[in-house]
């Protein structure tokens, strides 16, 4: 039994220093793949200007904040927007944030808000919106009508807070993928 317990051992002093190493073949072969860029998505907007309709056009509100509204008034919120769409196969969406304010204590069904609209030299951009849009120097508005048909005295000293309201731009999944 000893002479077994001796041998034994040997052969595992043997395997731990090296002797039962078993090698195998491999090999590495570097691709050649190129490299990638990424593109661009950006909306920079300048301050915007509130009007309300009139019978003779559209008359500036200098400062929203002093406006009293009354039922039938129709307030629109513009803004000149450059946005970048750069990347193969990049599309988005604009549209409008918190249409319905902050803090907004008007009654339901006394207001409606429009989707956002934006236009370039007399033509209307619709969404999505892709990379072959120049969409430099663009008009984005949002329309917030205050309803003739509001019962009673319903909102009478309510407030809008329009602090919350912006214009987003969210990238979509291209309808179309194309590689270049």
């Amino acid at each position: 039994m000893t002479k077994g317990a001796i041998v034994t051992a040997a052969g595992v002093m043997l395997l731990i220093g090296g002797g039962g190493t078993l090698a195998v073949w491999n090999v590495q072969q570097n691709a050649e793949v190129g490299t990638i860029a990424s593109g661009d998505l950006n909306l920079v907007a300048s301050e915007g200007v509130w009007t309300v309709a009139a019978a003779d056009g559209p008359i500036t509100i200098p400062n929203i904040n002093n406006y009293q509204i009354v039922p039938g008034d129709t307030l629109t919120y513009t803004q000149t927007v450059d946005i970048t769409l750069d990347g193969d196969n990049i599309a988005a969406n604009l549209s409008v944030v918190n249409p319905a304010g902050v803090n907004t204590n008007f009654a339901q069904g006394t207001y409606t808000t429009s989707p956002v609209t934006l236009v370039k030299d007399g033509e209307e951009i619709a969404n999505p919106l892709d990379e072959n849009d120049d969409v430099t120097n663009a008009v984005a508005s949002v329309t917030f009508d205050f309803l003739e048909s509001t019962d009673g005295r319903d909102s009478v000293d309510a407030t809008y807070d329009f602090s919350a309201v912006a214009f987003k731009l969210d990238q979509i999944a291209p309808a179309n993928p194309v590689v270049p």
